[in-house]
C-alpha cells in the first residue's frame, strides 16, 4: 500500500459538504476522505486545484459563483486537468456553454455518484493506491461514470449507471439542429414534458398571441399543456386566454400547492392551465428567479409547457432559454424587428446559449410584406425561417376577447401554419394527435356574420 496525496478537488456549498446525501452520496464526512479536497467558495477552489498531485476537480455548486463559471475558470487555469460539472438537470444550453468552456463532461447526479464509487475504489478509502493502475485501469469518465455500467469495483461495490443514462450526458454542440432536438426528447426519461419557450426581441411581433395558439392546440388534442406568462410586467396572455382570475406567478411561488390544482384543472377541463405574470410590476424582479424552477416543477406534471417573454431582454430570458426543449424566435414583417433579432441572437451566443435550434419565425406576414422568411434566413446567416399570416381583425376580436377556441374553429390560415410550427417542436406522434383534433371538429367558415379570411 502506498500513501497518495489529494487527487480531487469538489467544489459544493456549504451545507451540502455537511450532508452529502445532498449530493447523492452516501458518506457521513466528505471531510474525513482523505484523497478528496473539499471546497466551498470559488477562490479556495481554483487555490486547491493548482497544488501538485491534483488530477481533476468535481463542480457541484459554490457559494460565491455560479457552478459552470467555477469549472470554466478552472479549465482556463489548467487546460490539462480534468474537470466536470455535476447538476440534477441537464439540457442544450447548459451542455452547449460547458463545452464552449472546454469542461470534460456533464454529469448527472446518478453518474456523479457513480464516479465516486469508481474513485474510491480506485484510491481506497484512506486514500491509499490500491491495485487499479498496476493494471492499467483508467480513471477515465467518457461514459459518465468511469467505468462500463453494471461492472465491479474493486471493494464489490456495483457501480450502478445505465448506459442511456450516462450516454444522456454527453455535449449538445452549438451547432445542434431542431431535428436532434426532437430526437433527444424522444429518448428523455418518461413522464419529461416538452418546454416550449416563445420568445422575440421586438415588441408586438405576437408573441403572446402564438404563445397562445401553442398551448391551445395542444390541450385540444389531449395533452395535459401548461401556458407561463414570463412577460413579468406587462403579460396579457389570460385575456387571450380567457381566464379571467388566473393563478399567478407570486401566488404559486408562495403556495406551491398550487400547481396541483392547475394540473387538475387542465386534466378534466381540456384547456390549457396558466401560470399568470405577477399582478404587482415591482414583484417581477424577485419572481424572475423562481421561474427556471417553476418550469422544472412542472415538466414532470405536463405534457407540454409553453412559456411565452415580454419583450424588454434581461436574465429572465437567458433563464427561459436554458430551461426550455425548444425557442420559437418571433419577429414581424418590419425590417427594425429583424435587426433587433439579429442583435439578441448575438446576445445568447456571447452568453453560451445555444441557437442553432431556434425556430425562427416571420409572424403577421403579408405578400407587400418588406420582410420575408428568405430575408430573415439570409441575416441569420442561412437559419431556417418559416411565415406566419397576419390574422388581422380575427385576432383582435377573437383573441383579443379571450375567444382563442373560436379563432381555433375558424379558417384562419394563421392556425394551420401554427400547427405546421408544432411540427418543428413537438414529437411526430403529439403533432399527429394536434392535426386529428383539428380535422375530427368542424371549423366555421364565419366569424361575427362576416366571411373569414382566406
Amino acid at each position: 500500500m502506498i500513501s497518495v496525496a489529494k487527487r480531487v478537488v469538489l467544489c459544493a456549498d456549504e451545507e451540502s459538504l455537511r450532508n452529502p446525501q445532498l449530493l447523492g452520496l452516501e458518506e457521513s464526512n466528505l471531510q474525513a476522505v482523505s484523497w478528496i479536497e473539499c471546497c466551498a467558495t470559488a477562490e479556495v477552489c481554483r487555490r486547491a486545484a493548482r497544488r501538485d498531485g491534483i488530477e481533476e476537480a468535481w463542480v457541484v455548486s459554490c457559494e460565491d459563483m455560479e457552478p459552470l463559471n467555477v469549472a470554466a475558470a478552472l479549465k482556463y487555469d489548467d487546460p490539462c486537468k480534468k474537470v466536470y460539472l455535476a447538476c440534477a438537470v441537464n439540457n442544450g444550453s447548459l451542455a452547449s456553454r460547458a463545452s464552449l468552456a472546454k469542461v470534460d463532461g456533464v454529469l448527472s447526479q446518478a453518474c456523479f455518484a457513480d464516479r465516486f464509487v469508481f474513485a474510491k475504489s480506485l484510491w481506497g478509502e484512506r486514500g491509499q493506491k490500491v491495485g487499479h493502475e498496476e493494471e492499467g485501469s483508467s480513471f477515465d469518465c467518457g461514459d459518465g461514470c468511469g467505468k462500463e455500467p453494471g461492472t465491479q469495483a474493486a471493494n464489490g461495490t456495483t457501480v450502478r449507471a445505465e448506459a442511456d443514462e450516462c450516454e444522456s450526458q454527453t455535449f449538445l454542440g452549438l451547432d445542434e439542429s431542431a431535428q436532434s432536438r426532437k430526437e433527444r426528447r424522444r429518448v428523455s426519461k418518461e413522464g419529461a414534458g416538452t418546454v416550449v419557450a416563445v420568445v422575440g426581441a421586438s415588441g408586438g411581433c405576437g408573441k403572446s398571441t402564438i404563445a397562445s395558439l401553442l398551448a391551445s392546440l395542444c390541450a385540444r388534442a389531449g395533452l395535459v399543456t401548461l401556458a407561463i406568462d414570463a412577460d413579468l410586467q406587462f403579460g396579457d396572455m389570460h385575456r387571450m386566454l380567457g381566464v379571467h382570475e388566473p393563478v399567478r406567478m407570486d401566488e404559486v411561488v408562495a403556495n406551491p400547492s398550487l400547481m396541483t390544482r392547475l394540473n387538475e384543472d387542465a386534466k378534466s377541463t381540456g384547456k390549457p392551465s396558466l401560470i399568470a405574470a405577477p399582478s404587482r410590476l415591482e414583484s417581477s424582479e424577485e419572481i424572475a428567479g423562481e421561474l427556471p424552477d417553476i418550469i422544472d416543477a412542472a415538466r414532470g406534471d405536463y405534457d407540454v409547457v409553453v412559456a411565452c417573454a415580454g419583450a424588454f431582454w434581461s436574465e429572465i430570458h437567458a433563464r427561459l432559454i436554458e430551461s426550455a426543449d425548444s425557442v420559437v424566435f418571433l419577429m414581424d414583417a418590419r425590417p427594425t424587428s429583424l435587426e433587433a433579432t439579429v442583435h439578441a441572437v448575438e446576445l445568447c451566443a456571447r452568453m453560451g446559449l445555444a441557437t442553432s435550434g431556434f425556430v425562427y419565425a416571420v409572424n403577421k406576414h403579408e405578400r407587400e410584406s418588406l420582410l420575408s422568411a428568405v430575408d430573415a434566413s439570409c441575416a441569420l446567416k442561412g437559419s431556417t425561417a418559416i411565415e406566419l399570416s397576419n390574422g388581422r381583425r380575427d385576432v383582435e376580436e377573437l383573441l383579443g376577447a379571450g375567444f382563442v377556441q373560436e379563432f381555433i374553429e375558424s379558417k384562419n390560415p394563421l392556425t394551420d401554419e401554427t400547427v405546421a410550427l408544432l411540427e418543428r417542436i413537438l414529437s411526430d406522434e403529439q403533432v399527429k394527435r394536434v392535426s386529428q383534433s383539428l380535422s375530427s371538429k368542424s371549423r366555421r367558415g364565419r366569424l361575427f356574420g362576416r366571411k373569414a379570411k382566406r
